[in-house]
């Protein structure tokens, strides 16, 4: 999947045009999740310091959260900037800080947060092959990436009414 031009239905099956449905708020989130990394100190990180950075400076609630951000940084690190893998982290910690998600399969997650990486970054990635590569359905990554993304739009919404 190539980047979503302006005048294409909207990726979230609305059937509108993007620039009339979520480009605002696809591109909002990605500007907020730059300055969470910028305020976080995270962008001099390098991609062999990701894992002290996942299990020295971020504090998890589950255990299983921090395996599941060094699974997706081991899996994102061939693709991604150090930058792009840890901007998709800090969605992950804030998003599990703040639902506790259960989950049998990190690969649902995983694929997920990839998915949203790619669609921020322009990558030609797709929610079948991303099922694909960590052996998942696509309709459940296509599910966790919209809880995902509504979180990160709330988040978003209120720390602009703040």
């Amino acid at each position: 999947m190539s980047k979503l031009g302006r005048n294409e239905p909207c990726h979230c099956g609305s059937g509108i045009k993007y620039k009339k449905c979520c480009m605002a708020k696809d591109e909002q989130t990605a500007r907020d999740n730059r300055q969470q990394a910028a305020a976080n100190g995270t962008r001099s990180v390098q991609q062999s310091d990701l894992a002290g950075f996942i299990n020295s400076q971020l504090t998890w609630s589950n255990p299983q959260y921090a395996e599941l951000a060094l699974q997706l940084s081991e899996n994102m690190q061939a693709e991604y900037t150090p930058d792009q893998t840890v901007m998709t982290i800090m969605v992950w910690h804030t998003y599990s800080t703040a639902t506790s998600p259960s989950f049998r399969k990190m690969g649902v997650f995983c694929a997920a947060l990839e998915f949203m990486a790619s669609e921020v970054h322009g990558l030609n990635k797709n929610r079948n092959e991303l099922a694909e590569k960590y052996e998942v359905s696509a309709a459940t990554v296509q599910k966790r990436f919209q809880e995902i993304s509504a979180f990160m739009m709330e988040q978003a919404e209120q720390t602009q009414s703040a």
